[in-house]
C-alpha cells in the first residue's frame, strides 16, 4: 500500500496562509523574533475564511484512544468522535482508514479485561496511546505494550497519555509520559463506586478540543515526552488555556510527581 504522510490540518492551514499574496509572511520592516509556537497562533477569523481546511487523508499510523470509566457513555464517545473525525479520520479497519482508532472499555474488551488491549491494538504501526478513565491495571496493559518492545532491545517509541484515570497511581505514573487529574480529593487513586460517580459527574465539558490538541502534540513531537523539569510546559500546552495545571502532591509522603498533574478550570 502506498503510504500516506499524515500532516495535522493546523500545519497545512498556516502554509495556505503564507501563499496568500496579502498575507505574506516575509515583512522586510519586521523585527526576526523566535519562531512561533503552533500551539500558540492565533488566526483572525477574516483569515480563517480564507483557508478551507482540507479533510482527513488515510494513515497507516494510528493513535489509540481508550474511553474508560466516566468517559465511556456510547452517545458521549461518539459526539467526541464526531468532532475529531472530520480532521482526522477514523480507523475503520481497512487500508483507507483514517489516524483514530478509538476503544471503548469494557465494550469493546473481551471479557471485560483491560489485559486485553495488546491483542486489541495487533500489528497496528502506533504513533501514540491516550487513554481517558483508565480502569484498573491498565498500567500493566501497558507494561506489556512496552515489553514488545524491551523484547527487541528497544525502547517504545510512541507517546502514552493518561487522562482521569481510576487506576492505582504509581503504576499509571510508571508506565505512562504523564498522568493528568481532576482536582477533586482522591481522583485517580480511589477504586470504590463512590469516587467513580463523582468522576462521571465532574467530566471536562471540552474533552474533544484536549484531546485535539494531545493528538496534534504526538503528530508534532513524534516520540514520547521525558519527565524532566519542562514537562509541565508541555502539558499546558495540551490541556489550554482554560485550565489552571499543578503538580500532584501524594496524601501521605507530600511529595510532587514528576509526571503526574491536576486540572482546575479558571
Amino acid at each position: 500500500m502506498k503510504k500516506h504522510a499524515f500532516i495535522p490540518a493546523g500545519f497545512l492551514a498556516l502554509a495556505a496562509l503564507c501563499s496568500l499574496p496579502f498575507f505574506s509572511c516575509k515583512k522586510k520592516e519586521a523585527p526576526k523574533t523566535a519562531a512561533a509556537d503552533p500551539f500558540e497562533l492565533e488566526i483572525s477569523d477574516e483569515k480563517k475564511s480564507l483557508i478551507s481546511t482540507p479533510s482527513w487523508h488515510p494513515s497507516e499510523k494510528k493513535i489509540c484512544v481508550v474511553f474508560g470509566y466516566g468517559y465511556n457513555e456510547k452517545h458521549y464517545v461518539q459526539a467526541v468522535l464526531d468532532s475529531l473525525s472530520s480532521k482526522y479520520g477514523i480507523d475503520d479497519g481497512s487500508q483507507e482508514g483514517g489516524l483514530i482508532f478509538p476503544l471503548v472499555y469494557p465494550d469493546d474488551f473481551p471479557l471485560e479485561r483491560i489485559s486485553r488491549l495488546p491483542s486489541l491494538v495487533g500489528e497496528r504501526d502506533l504513533a501514540g496511546l491516550i487513554v481517558i478513565g483508565a480502569p484498573e491495571n491498565t498500567n500493566y496493559a501497558i507494561a506489556r505494550l512496552e515489553d514488545e518492545y524491551s523484547s527487541q532491545e528497544s525502547m517504545m517509541p510512541y507517546p502514552v497519555y493518561a487522562f482521569f484515570p481510576q487506576d492505582d497511581v504509581q503504576g499509571i505514573e510508571a508506565t505512562a509520559n504523564f498522568v493528568v487529574d481532576r482536582a477533586l480529593e482522591g481522583s485517580g487513586s480511589s477504586e470504590d463506586d463512590t469516587n467513580k460517580e463523582e468522576v462521571v459527574q465532574t467530566q471536562v465539558k471540552d474533552l474533544e478540543k484536549i484531546l485535539d490538541s494531545a493528538i496534534e502534540y504526538m503528530l508534532l513531537t513524534q516520540a514520547p515526552l521525558p519527565a524532566d523539569e519542562d514537562l509541565i510546559f508541555h502539558v499546558s500546552r495540551i490541556v489550554g488555556k482554560n485550565y489552571k495545571l499543578s503538580r500532584y502532591v501524594d496524601a501521605e509522603s507530600g511529595l510532587q510527581s514528576i509526571n503526574h498533574f491536576v486540572i482546575e478550570e479558571k
